[in-house]
């Protein structure tokens, strides 16, 4: 289904007024199962009062239901909740709509935004590898962090050259996923195949890990700097080098408490989202 995007998602018909979202590109598709917040980008010289928000879904049977209103000057919408009982189109999207009636120098404005709410999952990001050689250096580990939506689950396989085998694993941690795997052969490539998939569809993303040749350090190799970035999270899950899940300190001061030993450490930002994996060694 080709949709209409010659106007830009976040233009309206009032030249001087706009709903914006930073989160999301300009043609209006977005994740159904996140949520999102609306700003107005009010280009006149008159202050905007009197702000009325709404949110419409179309239903199944034909109409439409009012999900969410707010008379603020910023506006949230949920995750679609019950999808059973939209109207979905063939490429199992719903298509939402955002309408702002508001006072703009004594005078009624409105603007709407168009949503094109997708169903299918999707691999959003994922952070730095961090790869931890064993003693003798023919094998590594790999530690990082993967965000997704649409599922509450994520597989994980590697594939090594030269290996007819693909070694699945299902990653139990939903939306956030910390990803660990050991055993890889240093000396070939390698790689990692992330998957996620619903009734909607399915998404993948293949990442090649180098081999090494053994005459250069390890990517990612520990360094002195492996604390960089720590100062900055508002909390950090702990997990041992070989990947058990120790605990979530929300207080940093709690890694002194640690036996010393090599980590990997998740930062998480202040909604307990984590953004990036790092090596962390305890002295």
């Amino acid at each position: 289904m080709i949709f209409d995007i010659s106007v830009n998602a976040s233009e309206t018909e009032v030249p001087d007024l706009k709903i914006i979202c930073h989160k999301i590109e300009s043609e209006g598709i977005v994740s159904a199962y996140e949520d999102y917040i609306f700003e107005i980008e009010n280009n006149s010289e008159y202050s905007i009062i009197q702000p009325q928000w709404s949110y419409l879904l179309p239903l199944k049977g034909g109409g439409k239901a009012e999900i969410a209103t707010s008379d603020d000057v910023t506006f949230t919408i949920p995750v679609v909740k019950d999808r059973s009982k939209y109207s979905i189109t063939a490429d199992y999207i719903i298509e939402g709509t955002i309408t702002l009636n508001c006072m703009v120098n004594g005078m009624e404005k409105s603007a709407t935004y168009e949503l094109h709410l997708d169903l299918k999952p999707k691999i959003i990001s994922y952070s730095e590898i961090v790869k931890t050689a064993n003693e003798t250096k023919t094998t590594y580990s790999i530690d990082f962090t993967v965000r997704y939506t649409g599922k509450d689950y994520l597989r994980v396989g590697v594939r090594e050259d030269y290996s007819p085998f693909l070694e699945i694993e299902t990653v139990e941690e939903p939306y956030v996923a910390h990803v660990h795997r050991n055993g890889i052969n240093t000396f070939d490539y390698a790689w990692v195949i992330l998957s996620v998939e619903n009734e909607y569809g399915k998404d993948e993303v293949i990442i090649t890990l180098e081999k090494w040749d053994g005459n250069t350090g390890m990517d990612n190799n520990l360094m002195e700097e492996s604390s960089c970035g720590l100062a900055d999270a508002f909390s950090v899950k702990v997990y041992s080098k070989t990947g058990k899940y120790i605990m979530w300190a929300k207080d940093k001061n709690e890694l002194k408490r640690l036996t010393p030993d090599v980590y990997i450490l998740q930062l998480c930002d202040g909604k307990d989202v984590c953004y990036k994996t790092i090596k962390y060694m305890c002295l």
